[in-house]
């Protein structure tokens, strides 16, 4: 959470006096503070500065404070800035209005310090609670489509993406590549060396993957690439990065070797014989002597 001297607030009022006082009570918090005494002031400020809370006065000339609320409140880069009205106004119909157009919460005219300090202190707590739930959120959605041991995509996200792909009548390569006789390594190595040879496959699959491909572990020693837009070519001189990319890993280039199998996607298809048609001919080429890569249609 951050500490007060981490807050800014802009503070907009077309009345010097306003802003100057209110700044007072809010530096002796700590806060830093930045000032605009009109709407193309204020706007522009959030645009440039990270404003973290704004305290806004309802009567301006030009546009007043519920457009400028209104228009904050619609752009996606700044709906969440907490926004204090401050008014002179207590007619319950001007104060609806206030939270109608996304307001956090009102300042009556003249305030004082001790209120002012409090409301604002009660929204940046508010604001924090929410950057902290969103951030959980976020982890909590990235390990939902993140493979635990090698943190490439898991299946559950490849299969979406290639959906995705489906849905768009383009044509795609899904390029299959599964280590051979691995239940050999196992055995010879131990669960542990095993695991770590995985991840270190993983590790060399993304690096030399293709720019903005998807990379996943399927499952086991079975993996993934999603490309768009590439030639078989391509695919061959993936093979040959991989291959090179083993050959530094001297324990690595001795114990494993490895099957691709590409398959171009030009024509309309569904999930289930894609996978199909990969899973009986990886089946045929990891039976095959050495790394090899096959091209499927």
């Amino acid at each position: 959470m951050k500490t007060n001297n981490n807050f800014h607030i802009l503070i907009v009022d077309d009345e010097k006096f306003n802003i100057e006082l209110a700044g007072i009570y809010l530096q002796e918090e700590d806060y830093k503070v930045s000032y605009a005494l009109n709407a193309k002031t204020a706007i522009e400020s959030v645009y440039s500065k990270e404003i973290d809370l704004i305290l806004l006065d309802i009567n301006m000339p030009g546009k007043d404070g519920f457009e400028v609320c209104s228009i904050l409140k619609s752009d996606a880069k700044t709906k969440d800035i907490p926004i204090i009205f401050l008014t002179a106004q207590t007619d319950i119909e001007y104060i609806s209005r206030a939270f109608e157009v996304g307001g956090a919460d009102y300042i009556n005219k003249p305030f004082n310090g001790i209120e002012l300090k409090i409301r604002v202190k009660t929204q940046l707590q508010n604001l924090s609670y929410l950057q902290e739930i969103k951030n959980k959120q976020s982890k909590l959605a990235q390990l939902s489509i993140t493979d635990n041991l090698t943190k490439l995509y898991n299946s559950l996200y490849f299969d979406a993406q290639v959906k995705a792909q489906l849905t768009q009548e383009k044509n795609f390569w899904i390029t299959y590549i599964k280590i051979n006789n691995f239940e050999k390594i196992n055995q010879l190595y131990g669960y542990d060396k095993a695991n770590k040879i995985i991840k270190i496959f993983s590790k060399l699959l993304s690096d030399i993957a293709f720019k903005n491909a998807t990379v996943a572990r399927l499952y086991g020693t079975s993996f993934g690439i999603l490309t768009k837009d590439y030639a078989q070519q391509d695919i061959l001189a993936l093979g040959n990065s991989l291959s090179k990319a083993l050959l530094k890993h001297k324990d690595l280039s001795k114990s494993i070797t490895y099957s691709i199998v590409a398959l171009r996607v030009s024509e309309p298809t569904t999930l289930l014989v894609i996978y199909k048609k990969l899973h009986s001919e990886i089946y045929t080429a990891s039976n095959e002597a050495g790394s090899n890569i096959l091209f499927i249609k």
